[in-house]
């Protein structure tokens, strides 16, 4: 009697918990898709509901309880030693051991805290993308201005950068130039030392002075905004503009945003985002220092085990239905309409899109690859299209060392960005 009674209790108090959460999170979890979590807490509820209500029901809501607990985290063990197997972390940090070179196994944040630690102002590197998710009539276009981030870290060791006065990955702001440089992390020389970032490179190897603006995480319609944004302030005679094979998938959240439509229509002048620039700039530093502990690239075996992030991660997946960033299927009348507004931009300015390939379009997506650049360069009369993957394809034996220390899925080598930027300055000459 004693015993049931305390199982009573105990079944009780559970589900007070889970009723607690589920009421504090409901609304959370459901805006950002999070079903996963939602789902188990439901499952929780609802078995703890009717084992304290119904008395026959208390021993058996307390053993599909443990039996629910055992299974959930079994399977995500087994998930977990998969993916710390799998870690690109390990591979990099494995080639390097090869070469007798050492990597920095510090999280973003924990290099973040260091450097603050030493005196430094500095930030974990958040850029607009992250912004988007919120959908509201005002959104930052570029990350903060005059500021050091901690961005990324394929080679070893974390890169850092200082943004120009206009939150971009530039040494100093300047108002003429040859090439306006355009697109995402792939433009803003991402993980590559300064010294070979495609701007620079452009300049020391071509004498082509170089103003860049691509940011990482920006799609097509974020990269179109600040061509917008910019244009009255600068002058130059090229833009180049790199596409990378996800912004096939950018594109679709990118048009999600209502703040962001408005740059597609001819007769929008513009948000004059520049001249509010600070407004955005404390929005940002506000945001950052709130969910400074969320910032955490990098795995945490800790947080993967007792938070079964890799399972929860897994079924958000089969839920919400997210197609693969390689195989997405998107609207082409998004970049024609992309493609017409740059060039109604930019009608005295040559203009070109410079198709950039993943690792997998060396594998087993080369005719999806070929088929998208058709695709995009049947788009526009008026622009002239590059495919740097066909130039690769036909130039280069081993692909791998185009990429960071050969890894699927990374940014490009010093090497990758030589030859890209060998490619465009080679093209530009010939048109």
């Amino acid at each position: 009697m004693i015993r049931q009674k305390i199982l009573k209790l105990f079944v009780y108090s559970l589900f007070l918990l889970t009723s607690l959460i589920l009421f504090k999170k409901f609304n959370q979890y459901f805006s950002q898709n999070d079903f996963a979590k939602l789902g188990l807490i439901i499952i929780l509820f609802i078995n703890f509901l009717i084992g304290s209500f119904i008395k026959k029901f208390t021993k058996y809501s307390f053993i599909f309880f443990i039996y629910f607990f055992i299974i959930l985290y079994s399977v995500n063990s087994l998930i977990v030693y998969v993916d710390y197997n799998n870690l690109p972390q390990k591979k990099i940090e494995k080639k390097l051991k090869e070469d007798n070179k050492k990597y920095d196994k510090r999280k973003l944040i924990q290099v973040v805290k260091d450097e603050r630690l030493k005196g430094n102002d500095i930030y974990p590197y958040v850029v607009p993308r992250e912004f988007l998710k919120f959908n509201k009539k005002d959104t930052p276009l570029t990350p903060i201005s005059n500021t050091n981030y901690v961005a990324c870290n394929e080679f070893g060791i974390w890169k850092k950068i200082k943004t120009d006065k206009y939150g971009f990955n530039n040494k100093q702001f300047i108002d003429t130039f040859d090439i306006l440089l355009m697109g995402d992390s792939f433009a803003e020389g991402s993980c590559v030392d300064q010294f070979n970032e495609p701007a620079n490179l452009f300049k020391k190897n071509h004498n082509l002075n170089t103003y860049n603006i691509g940011i990482s995480g920006n799609g097509p319609l974020l990269s179109l905004a600040l061509a917008h944004e910019i244009k009255d302030i600068v002058d130059f005679k090229y833009l180049v503009w790199f596409i990378f094979d996800n912004d096939f998938y950018d594109i679709t959240l990118e048009t999600k945003s209502d703040y962001l439509k408005k740059y597609l229509k001819k007769d929008f002048i513009k948000n004059d985002y520049f001249s509010k620039i600070e407004i955005q700039n404390d929005i940002q530093k506000k945001y950052i220092e709130n969910n400074l502990e969320s910032f955490k690239t990098g795995f945490s075996l800790k947080e993967s085990l007792l938070e079964l992030k890799p399972l929860i991660y897994r079924i958000n997946k089969l839920i919400n239905k997210k197609e693969n960033e390689d195989s997405i299927n998107y609207n082409k009348k998004d970049f024609k309409k992309i493609f017409e507004k740059i060039h109604y931009l930019y009608q005295d300015k040559k203009i070109f899109i410079v198709y950039l390939p993943a690792t997998t379009c060396f594998n087993n997506r080369s005719i999806e690859c070929i088929k998208r650049f058709t695709e995009l360069k049947n788009l526009s009369n008026e622009i002239i299209f590059l495919n740097f993957y066909d130039f690769l394809e036909r130039n280069i034996k081993d692909y791998k060392k185009m990429y960071a220390l050969g890894q699927d899925g990374a940014h490009f080598s010093d090497l990758g960005y030589k030859y890209l930027v060998e490619f465009v300055n080679n093209s530009i000459g010939n048109n």
